[in-house]
């Protein structure tokens, strides 16, 4: 013989962790504390519970939030087709607690039979056809009904139990997901900071590299290698000082600032300069075709681009 718990026409399943209607078979999974309270509140049906002792009951030592208990109780009377605003079944007592309605409680007893339908207890009165009650018989097993309104010890003890099982399983997966997640982390931070070291390390990474610093009052000069081989090309200084010297003057005189940077590819040399002072920034990005077979064309263009766009710098008020 096995006690069951039904209230409000929910047979509670302990080992599937749910509610199961009687009439029509659906079945409504609560959460693993969803669920012992419901069990707790079983215990100490026709009894006022203050939160701090469901809180004990139910949680022990674990740290919860203080929605914790009101979002649960609430998720029992959705399962359990309570009305939130009636509250017939789970009542909230202000300023006390809550309390769980005795005469909604009723117990009853399945008794097993063997397969030629012998009984293995007698003298109970057997359940009206229900869709629920077929699905049992096709099992094997035979609903007695007996209408007991007190909570059974038996019932109640071997439920708890059933339930902090189920609470152990549910935080030793949570558990093993939270170490998985950690484990993922530090090796994706193991691999980032892998290609972090391969990239800063790699003799092929792009840097800057600064030229002649220091000839210059208002000029940075730098220049863009992406490789060994841009290391050893042409300086670009070389072949437009004349025009720099001008400009750094002109830069001084206006309290503008210019920095080039620069890479060059075969024949084309791409020039960016950024000009700025206190109040205003400007840039401009070029890309120059066959720059070293006419240094003359080259110094022209950038001298007169350079003086176009310091032309258009704000004159900064002190």
């Amino acid at each position: 013989m096995t006690s069951e718990c039904i209230i409000n026409d929910w047979l509670i399943d302990i080992p599937s962790g749910s509610l199961i209607h009687q009439q029509n078979g659906e079945q409504k999974r609560l959460g693993e504390y969803q669920l012992k309270l419901l069990i707790v509140l079983i215990q100490h049906a026709g009894q006022i519970l203050t939160r701090e002792e469901l809180n004990t009951l139910v949680w022990e030592r674990r740290v919860i939030g203080s929605n914790s208990l009101p979002n649960a109780v609430h998720a029992l009377r959705v399962a359990l087709e309570d009305d939130g605003k009636q509250q017939r079944i789970i009542k909230t007592i202000p300023k006390k607690g809550y309390i769980l309605e005795s005469e909604f409680c009723v117990f009853r007893q399945r008794a097993d039979v063997d397969e030629e339908g012998d009984e293995t207890s007698d003298g109970e009165t057997q359940l009206a056809p229900s869709p629920f009650n077929s699905v049992a018989a096709a099992s094997g097993l035979e609903i007695r009904d007996i209408t007991l309104r007190e909570p059974k010890k038996e019932w109640v003890n071997q439920s708890l139990n059933q339930s902090e099982e189920l609470i152990e399983q549910a935080d030793s997966t949570r558990r093993r997901n939270l170490w998985r997640n950690i484990c993922l982390l530090q090796c994706f931070i193991l691999l980032a900071l892998a290609l972090v070291i391969w990239f800063s390390d790699s003799p092929n990474r792009p840097k800057l590299v600064e030229h002649e610093a220091g000839i210059y009052h208002n000029i940075r000069l730098l220049q863009l290698q992406r490789n060994q081989e841009d290391s050893q090309r042409e300086d670009l200084n070389k072949l437009i000082s004349p025009t720099l010297y001008q400009l750094d003057q002109t830069l001084v005189s206006r309290k503008v600032k210019m920095d080039v940077y620069y890479h060059s590819s075969g024949t084309s040399l791409t020039y960016t300069m950024t000009l700025s002072n206190s109040c205003d920034r400007h840039q401009l990005a070029m890309n120059i075709y066959h720059w070293r077979l006419e240094p003359s064309q080259l110094n022209a263009l950038i001298y007169r681009e350079t003086e176009r766009k310091i032309n258009e710098m704000a004159e900064c008020l002190r």
